[in-house]
């Protein structure tokens, strides 16, 4: 059975994509990474022109939200928007996509239509974006940004669950939800400025518990990661507003680093 694109829905042959897939592997990877980097690329489900159309971040970005900048930026590494933030809860936020009018078009396809074929495709664009920056080792667990009941219910599937499972299973962390969502609020898209997005993840998320990670953190007396895992950074409230219930619950040598699709 011949694969198809998920994008542009054509053919997809190995021999056409192999120069594109190595020319990924290479920038997106160091030497000891290329091979399971390489591998996951070869799987995306892309031709080879919308393969080599990916919108990819590139090399310079704001050290602290993972947005691309340009060469003149500030010695501290920092965007602005970064430089005003009054209480940072994330360690960095790391992407690998720009959120373009195709990035809006493919995820909403996923999330609103229920196409979870793209589920197997996200995944491993999140397993490069972490390979890319991150050792899996230095990580004791991934855990998502949860859905409010009423929206997992119009879904029908939390598509960020279905992502970090085929993520869990690239880089070899273990998923354990910690937080549930408490309070319903509208879709970012439809929340006038940062003002309000900060307003709105106040209070929007409360800690669930895990005994295994409680006992690591009443035991461990150096600093320990956390993965935290969403679609898209958009302002970073929603991710700052759980990051900031986790450093709550496990206290200051807890680090939590996102890891989003969307930048």
């Amino acid at each position: 059975m011949k694969k198809t694109c998920v994008s542009c829905g054509g053919h997809i042959s190995s021999l056409t994509r192999e120069a594109v897939v190595r020319k990924w592997a290479r920038h997106l990877s160091n030497q000891a990474r290329y091979p399971v980097v390489y591998r996951l690329i070869a799987g995306i489900s892309l031709c080879a022109e919308c393969l080599e159309g990916l919108p990819v971040i590139g090399d310079l970005i704001c050290q602290r939200c993972g947005r691309e900048q340009g060469k003149d930026m500030s010695f501290d590494n920092l965007c602005h928007d970064c430089k005003i933030v009054q209480e940072e809860t994330l360690v960095s936020n790391r992407s690998l996509l720009h959120y373009n009018d195709w990035g809006k078009n493919l995820l909403g396809l996923y999330k609103y239509r229920g196409d979870e074929r793209l589920a197997a495709f996200y995944g491993a664009l999140l397993a490069v974006t972490f390979f890319r920056y991150h050792d899996p080792s230095s990580f004791v667990c991934i855990t998502t940004v949860p859905l409010h009941n009423k929206r997992l219910y119009e879904r029908g599937f939390n598509q960020v669950d279905l992502l970090v499972a085929e993520l869990s299973r690239a880089i070899g962390v273990p998923v354990r939800p910690l937080l549930q969502r408490t309070k319903e609020t509208a879709k970012l898209s439809k929340q006038g400025g940062r003002t309000a997005r900060q307003d709105s993840m106040r209070e929007a998320f409360a800690w669930v518990g895990d005994k295994e990670l409680s006992t690591l953190h009443n035991s461990c007396h150096q600093p320990y990661k956390i993965l935290l895992v969403d679609d898209i950074f958009t302002t970073g409230s929603t991710l700052r507003s759980c990051a900031s219930v986790l450093r709550a619950h496990l206290g200051a040598l807890c680090e939590i680093y996102s890891l989003t699709i969307y930048r």
